[in-house]
């Protein structure tokens, strides 16, 4: 049997992806990820990710930024509040009648964004930073390790995309795709496992 292949052999190379500051807003953020989707949908040549790379003022990747981080920061700030051990004894009923309606207040500022139409979420929440809805992205992988450490951190430790490190450096991401081709390429045309007990 030939060598086990390594996180390395499988990663995609940071240098295919596109970054964006942290401190950009999402729609600056939102108009590279249009512009490679639509270059998908068009089968342009290339590789034109879903995911961005996040940079601080220094120039190091500091998080990630993904449709799904996206999607998720047009949830207010608002909306995402809540304390569920938050206890309700009060001496008398008229606290407890005021803290009713100061809850009722917040619930209603909560949720108030779901009456609101799309159109008018998405122009407000775009203005959000990136650093305020970006991804994080420790715990990082280093290139020599193996396939099966890529494929628990994805799911075990919940890591979309793990980084890949050579010598202290990012060089790589790990999507599930990447881990899908090489599972194709070990089964061949048939899986050669079948009927091995």
């Amino acid at each position: 049997m030939a060598d086990e292949r390594k996180v390395k052999d499988i990663m995609s190379p940071i240098e295919e992806y596109n970054f964006v500051n942290e401190d950009d807003r999402l729609c600056d953020a939102l108009r590279i990820l249009r512009d490679n989707h639509e270059k998908l949908q068009q089968n342009t040549p290339g590789n034109f990710h879903k995911t961005l790379f996040v940079k601080n003022s220094e120039g190091k990747i500091v998080g990630k930024f993904s449709t799904f981080d996206l999607i998720r920061g047009l949830v207010p700030e608002s909306a995402k509040k809540g304390d569920p051990k938050k206890q309700y004894y009060y001496r008398s009923i008229s606290m407890r009648a005021e803290e009713v309606e100061k809850e009722i207040k917040q619930i209603q500022e909560r949720f108030h964004w779901l009456n609101t139409s799309f159109f008018d979420l998405v122009r407000q929440e775009t203005q959000k930073k990136v650093s305020e809805v970006m991804s994080p992205i420790d715990p990082l992988l280093e290139e020599n390790d193996s396939i099966n450490k890529a494929v628990y951190l994805m799911f075990k430790e919940n890591i979309r995309q793990p980084l890949v490190l050579r010598d202290g450096m990012i060089v790589g991401v790990v999507t599930l795709m990447c881990v899908f081709e090489e599972l194709l390429s070990l089964a061949g045309d048939q899986c050669f496992w079948e009927g091995i007990s």
